[in-house]
């Protein structure tokens, strides 16, 4: 019998109150700042949907936003663990973790990996000896906090390239998700390249529970939003950034009007 593929989802802030309180507090960012009942949604459609599912469902958190830590208790709720990457330059900065709470988290069971050590640039156009780096520093202070090798990561605003998987696998990263939605899993240069599906403030728990279920529609839609925004952003180049800030600002507008 085969291994069982994975199903990543892709979670940010889990934000109880205040939204600034945890994270980057950009406009962009606030998109992905989902309120702690509305996770809750989601790990009870996702337990609803355990019976159905043929994907092993993967929970990963990126940046390592104070927010992690309610992420965790609702987690451990429901019975599950989560997989936390952590930008170790951001440590202890206002709104992200402290060494001593990513310590907290590996020793309650959840997986700690590498989101790059600044979380500045594109991780696909740095310089070889800075990606190295990146990834270097990160998996070393993230190894020394917890005791344990850090053998994942996953990329920073999902600026991948097969150059960003190189200089991870050269820093014993063996294991390493972007934000491209698919359940393919790619081998390069020794490591593992998993794709993750995106979840925003707005997604509601049934999308989540479809795609765990394996439904296609919201896999092709996802994957198809994903392949508009690389021909967008190779066309507009340097506006990219613009159009995307307009865009979400009006999405997050609509959402938290919808009633």
């Amino acid at each position: 019998m085969g291994t069982m593929r994975s199903l990543a989802l892709c979670y940010h802030d889990i934000v109880h109150d205040d939204p600034a309180v945890s994270g980057f507090t950009t406009p962009g960012a606030a998109t992905y700042k989902m309120p702690l009942q509305r996770f809750r949604e989601h790990l009870r459609a996702l337990e609803d949907s355990r019976g159905t599912t043929p994907f092993r469902i993967l929970l990963t958190f990126d940046d390592g936003g104070s927010g992690a830590m309610w992420a965790a208790d609702a987690l451990e709720e429901a019975g599950q663990k989560g997989l936390f990457f952590i930008t170790t330059g951001l440590l202890g900065t206002d709104g992200f973790l402290e060494a001593r709470q990513v310590q907290e988290l590996h020793r309650r069971g959840h997986g700690i990996g590498s989101h790059g050590a600044t979380h500045r640039g594109r991780m696909n156009r740095m310089p070889e000896s800075d990606l190295l780096r990146e990834w270097s520093d990160s998996a070393r202070m993230l190894a020394q906090l917890t005791g344990a090798p850090v053998r994942t990561a996953s990329v920073p605003s999902g600026f991948y390239a097969r150059r960003v998987a190189r200089a991870a696998s050269a820093a014993g990263i063996t294991e390493l998700f972007t934000q491209q939605p698919t359940t393919r899993v790619l081998r390069r240069f020794g490591c593992d390249v998993l794709g993750r599906f995106t979840v925003r403030s707005w997604t509601p728990a049934s999308r989540v529970a479809a795609l765990a279920r394996g439904n296609l529609r919201p896999r092709f839609e996802d994957a198809l939003s994903w392949r508009l925004r690389q021909i967008t952003k190779t066309l507009t180049r340097g506006f990219y950034s613009d159009l995307r800030r307009v865009f979400l600002a009006r999405r997050s507008w609509e959402a938290s009007v919808r009633p």
